[in-house]
């Protein structure tokens, strides 16, 4: 039988995590289930399974309806928590006693605490130091404004107050340790907070990323240097002192000249590039992050500093942050990560507040202060930097969101006896409603996507025929090179009327915390092997080099996002472009088509079906420049409704204009070719567009924004149905229909999207598989 009970009977209402005398048999592990007399609750495997159980499917439903408030899961697994704590739930001893007793929670939270050392480890390899090194002006002052000013509040109002505060917090470090960790911003919860509201990208959010990461490494240095002067102190003679000291300094150096180049050789050396690590490697890391905790806990130190400092010092991305993201986020620690805070949320215990109130009203005051303070630190460091209010107003609110950082300091301030289960009970909710009333406030105020909006118009009908024609080219693999560079070719770029390129490589965001976007540099890492990024550039720096002088000039990037949806990325692309679109679906040639010659460029006949409207008019546009160099042909079909006279708005004469415009230009240009073909209806188009399409190798359409949006209403008799059976919506009804698998083996599809005259706008024209 092992006995666990109180040192004292006065701490049982005085700590934040009470221990009440359970005695109980430590080999009641495995039941031999119910039918031969066992109670499977008595035991700890059954009991740990429907705990977590319990905690996870309470999260998850809780999460349907809270998630649609603006509530972060941090909220949710809490609110559970207290759901299922003494407030709630937890007054029926019954329960209490049956799920949730001192004896079975002993396990449960084991297990969380390991999940939250991988978490801060997991975290610290993620994220990117290299945002240190440049910081901008505003995110320095953000971050040290936001920091310096609740504590220059808070501190004094607690000492002028500590003669008439309750006897607990008058003579209690407690107050001072709150408005240091409230004065500071985690990066692990702030990056955390902002992918879910998808604001990591943005200018604001990257602020607030920057901001946090000042002040959260700024934080575990104090931190480390607070507990090496406390345990100093209490040092019981010179040589102790030296011991602890010694210890700290050999852990350090450790992790700076072992485990960093250990790091790098496993990352750079044994795992083949874009490859994640092996079992035997993976399982290295993990045990070094685990013995990491041990031996900062061991020598006096919190656990959670090892795991934090041991994961800053590897490299993150691929392929150990890649790693940890595969096999460690996606299962362990998103399972029992919740239960740490649903077990923290558990422990409050709302249910003597009235006999506290005093108590809680005290250290609700320095919370206030210490929010309010960085709130105002935090705006007026954006004003000084020309913010708008709002904007300033929403940076300090990213700054100011809590998670589980936070309740994990409140957690080893209750199991250092620095709080009472009061405190712990007032400063935990705190954390909840902080982050409670942020972050649906953040949605309220903050729009990313003005960011990008434009007054000016970029699009290529409203543009000079010799004027620059300025590309962001986005390829998701180096497979992609080949057909748009073929597209350029044919684009008809001359020194009169030349290309400028931004190649932009998109790759699957893995192992970082933040995404990045950084000019291209040629890898070093890879044994001189070139990467997919290194050979995509040199594509382009070929077809840079083979062009006239003049006709092409390009630049290179890489950029990385927050997942492998393609087609979520494109209708993203779409929605907030300040600028015109094009999404290039490649098929490449059929083996017997017309078009397959021995010249260079495997593009040699294109199509444009012109049906009307801003879209079209737009393809119109950039198909006029293919035909002014080079061997192209173009092939324009304008599209007409049989017995449609028209409405004479300024859509249907504008499209007039423009293709009159076109003709006459280029009328005399053998290689250019204009057809009308008049339809009864949609059925009609689609036979039209079936007969002629096997005869070219590309064909461009306007997106038209979907059925009948902002198209002449005789356009839209054209297409009228043929988009019930979408699958492909993000390319327009044309696009969808020819991109489906009648006609994928025969020709490629370039699908352009007019810059929207009057709409908010966001990121730059896309061209992709």
């Amino acid at each position: 039988m092992t006995a666990v009970a109180n040192l004292s009977s006065g701490a049982l209402e005085a700590t934040a995590k009470p221990l009440a005398a359970a005695c109980y048999d430590n080999n009641l592990v495995n039941s031999q289930g119910m039918f031969l007399g066992d109670q499977p609750l008595r035991f700890s495997l059954p009991l740990l399974l429907v705990q977590v159980s319990v905690i996870l499917v309470l999260s998850a439903a809780a999460h349907v309806v809270l998630r649609r408030l603006g509530q972060s899961r941090f909220v949710t697994h809490m609110l559970v928590g207290i759901f299922l704590g003494p407030s709630v739930l937890g007054r029926n001893a019954s329960f209490r006693d049956l799920l949730f007793s001192e004896r079975g929670t002993y396990i449960l939270e084991s297990v969380s605490l390991v999940a939250l050392i991988l978490f801060l480890f997991s975290m610290g390899v993620k994220t990117d130091l290299s945002l240190l090194r440049r910081p901008s002006g505003r995110a320095v002052a953000v971050g040290i404004t936001g920091a310096v000013v609740p504590l220059a509040i808070t501190l004094p109002v607690f000492h002028a107050l500590q003669p008439s505060l309750p006897e607990d917090l008058r003579g209690s470090s407690l107050v001072t340790e709150l408005a240091v960790r409230l004065s500071l911003s985690s990066f692990p919860v702030v990056a955390d907070a902002l992918s879910d509201l998808d604001l990591l990208n943005t200018d604001l959010g990257r602020i607030a990323l920057t901001a946090s990461l000042i002040t959260d490494v700024t934080s575990w240095f104090l931190r480390a240097c607070s507990a090496a002067v406390f345990l100093v102190s209490e040092a019981m003679s010179p040589a102790f002192t030296a011991r602890i000291l010694a210890s700290f300094v050999a852990f350090v150096l450790f992790v700076g000249f072992v485990a960093r180049p250990a790091g790098r050789y496993i990352a750079y050396k044994r795992t083949p590039t874009g490859a994640l690590l092996s079992e035997g490697s993976f399982v290295v890391v993990v045990i070094a992050a685990l013995l990491s905790a041990l031996v900062t806990d061991a020598i006096g130190f919190k656990y959670m500093i090892g795991p934090m400092m041991l994961g800053l010092a590897l490299p993150g991305g691929m392929p150990i942050g890649a790693t940890m993201t595969e096999r460690l986020d996606s299962f362990f620690i998103a399972l029992f990560l919740p239960v740490y805070m649903a077990l923290s949320g558990y422990r409050t215990d709302f249910s003597k507040a009235e006999e506290a109130s005093e108590r809680w009203c005290a250290l609700e005051l320095f919370v206030v202060l210490c929010v309010s303070g960085k709130l105002v630190g935090c705006v007026a460091a954006g004003l000084f930097f020309a913010m708008p209010f709002r904007d300033a107003a929403v940076l300090a609110l990213m700054l100011n969101i809590r998670g589980i950082v936070e309740v994990a300091a409140i957690n080893s301030w209750g199991d250092s006896m620095k709080a009472t289960a009061e405190h712990y009970s007032t400063l935990t909710l705190a954390m909840v409603l902080i982050t409670a009333v942020s972050t649906p406030l953040i949605k309220l105020l903050y729009d990313p996507s003005g960011q990008f909006a434009r007054a000016k118009r970029r699009s290529l009908e409203h543009a000079r025929m010799s004027a620059d024609l300025r590309v962001l080219t986005c390829l998701y693999s180096e497979d992609h090179a080949a057909p748009l560079i073929d597209l350029l070719e044919a684009s008809g770029s001359s020194r009169d009327s030349p290309v400028s390129l931004i190649v932009l490589h998109l790759t699957e965001l893995v192992g970082r915390a933040a995404s990045v976007l950084k000019p291209h540099r040629k890898s070093t890492s890879s044994g001189g092997n070139p990467t997919s990024s290194d050979r995509i550039v040199n594509a382009f720096r070929y077809l840079e080099q083979q062009a006239a002088p003049g006709a092409v000039t390009s630049s290179d990037g890489a950029r990385s996002t927050a997942n492998n949806a393609i087609r979520s990325i494109n209708r993203s692309v779409l929605q907030y472009a300040p600028c015109s679109v094009a999404i290039l679906v490649d098929h490449g040639l059929a083996s017997g088509s017309a078009c397959a010659t021995a010249a260079n460029s495997l593009l040699q006949r294109a199509a444009l079906y012109f049906l009307g409207g801003a879209d079209d008019r737009e393809a119109l546009a950039y198909a006029a420049r293919m035909p002014e160099t080079g061997t192209m042909s173009l092939t324009v079909v304008r599209f007409k409704l049989r017995n449609w006279v028209g409405m004479g708005g300024r859509d249907e004469a504008r499209d007039e204009e423009l293709l009159q415009e076109f003709w006459s230009r280029h009328r005399d240009n053998e290689r250019v070719v204009y057809v009308e073909k008049t339809v009864e209806d949609a059925e009609g188009t689609a036979s039209v567009v079936r007969a002629m399409s096997e005869k070219f190798d590309l064909l461009i359409v306007g997106r038209r924004g979907g059925e009948g949006e902002g198209d002449p209403e005789g356009s839209t008799a054209l297409t009228s149905g043929l988009s019930e059976w979408s699958e492909f919506p993000e390319l327009g009804v044309l696009g969808d229909m020819l991109a489906s698998a009648e006609f994928a083996s025969k020709v490629s599809i370039l699908v352009i999207q007019q810059q929207p005259p009057k709409k908010t706008i966001a990121t730059g024209s896309s061209v992709n598989d």
